[in-house]
């Protein structure tokens, strides 16, 4: 989730890639053996309806790239990500909605995000990849909805909700193994994440285990370009090991696994703006996950230097969910109005606003109205 959020902001900051080690990272006049970034995200947000109170959230990611063509290393390359969280909690401490209306909040701590080797196969147009890998940089990517602060609209709240301690996403990730291959007009990935991410009883804790030593996650995703600027997005997943049901029994069920389909297309574009549209939807087994259904989407309009956007993010409760008291809602819904603009090269800010109806399902907490600032700055 938060790999989307700063992939996002280089791109609205023009990206600007330091190189570490000048002359001497470089094979000949080749490309860079190495290319590092340090970026920051700020996210100062306040509740005016609903339990109000205000919390700042920093996200600080230090990234690497390690070109092995550079090197000598034919078709092999590198990827750190560290990533220092700090702040408060809007959505733990204040406004308790389940989803998340900042999608860098996290328990403070210093963690790798990632850390993987990887190795071009076929010609270039495969790759397979090994390491600390977050889930949300291969799969359910939402490249339209990247722009919002709600966490939904990074990967859906079907699947956000799963496995012990979450799929392998931000905060905290898992050793894994995926295999991309592309051709003309399509790409497949292929997953196996070791099913639990870090320590459940220790969140700030990064637990780096073989895949599969507890349980797999497996996942597997489509993508098909149906032309220029529609894409089509076809994913499922799936837990190898069994799970408590839901609904509070002393059951013990195997079958955890959901899919999602996400569309995105350009509906039209006057010179350098463009808008754009997607729609996502996404399915949980709703005997062991409290969310069974999730319907999200929205609009974005902009250009090179700002980009304004709607999008909603509606999570369900199945009826198991329901019967345990894990909410008297039915849905809780999101709706977020956001506009982020470019002051120049390296410095961006994002006004938002957010309503959230039934914040946690709960029937006893009112509707809540959330407004933030984000800045975001690349450093190095």
């Amino acid at each position: 989730m938060a790999g989307a959020v700063v992939r996002h902001l280089a791109r609205a900051v023009a990206g600007g890639v330091a190189v570490l080690g000048g002359d001497a990272a470089r094979a000949g006049d080749g490309p860079p053996a190495i290319d590092a970034e340090i970026s920051y995200v700020g996210d100062s947000m306040a509740s005016l309806k609903g339990e109000r109170g205000m919390r700042y959230m920093g996200l600080l990611d230090m990234m690497a790239d390690v070109d092995g063509d550079a090197i000598g290393l034919d078709g092999l390359s590198a990827h750190v990500n560290l990533q220092w969280a700090h702040g408060g909690a809007i959505s733990g401490d204040v406004v308790g909605d389940g989803q998340g209306v900042s999608n860098i909040e996290a328990p403070p701590g210093l963690r790798p995000l990632q850390a993987y080797v990887a190795a071009r196969i076929g010609g270039g147009r495969g790759q397979v990849k090994a390491g600390l890998i977050d889930l949300n940089d291969d799969f359910d990517e939402q490249a339209v909805g990247a722009m919002f602060l709600n966490s939904s609209h990074g990967i859906g709240a079907d699947f956000a909700q799963t496995g012990l301690n979450g799929p392998s996403i931000f905060p905290t990730t898992a050793s894994a193994v995926v295999m991309r291959w592309t051709e003309p007009g399509w790409s497949v990935r292929l997953g196996l994440f070791d099913g639990v991410s870090g320590d459940p009883d220790h969140p700030r804790r990064t637990v780096v285990r073989f895949p599969g030593e507890s349980g797999l996650l497996m996942v597997g995703e489509v993508d098909l370009a149906l032309d220029d600027d529609t894409q089509l997005q076809l994913g499922a997943w799936s837990y190898t090991r069994s799970f408590d049901a839901v609904d509070g029994g002393a059951r013990r069920l195997s079958g955890n696994s959901g899919a999602y389909v996400m569309g995105q297309t350009m509906v039209l574009s006057r010179g350098e703006q463009r808008l754009d549209a997607w729609l996502r939807l996404g399915i949980a087994n709703s005997a062991i996950n409290p969310v069974g259904t999730y319907l999200g989407g929205g609009l974005t309009y902009g250009g090179d230097r700002s980009s304004w956007g709607l999008a909603f993010a509606h999570a369900r409760l199945g009826d198991p969910a329901l019967r345990a008291g894990a909410g008297e809602r039915r849905a809780e819904t999101n709706v977020e109005l956001s506009w982020a603009f470019r002051l120049n090269d390296r410095l961006t800010i994002q006004p938002d606003v957010q309503y959230i109806f039934n914040p946690g399902w709960a029937a006893g907490r009112a509707d809540a109205l959330v407004v933030g600032l984000r800045f975001g700055a690349v450093l190095f």
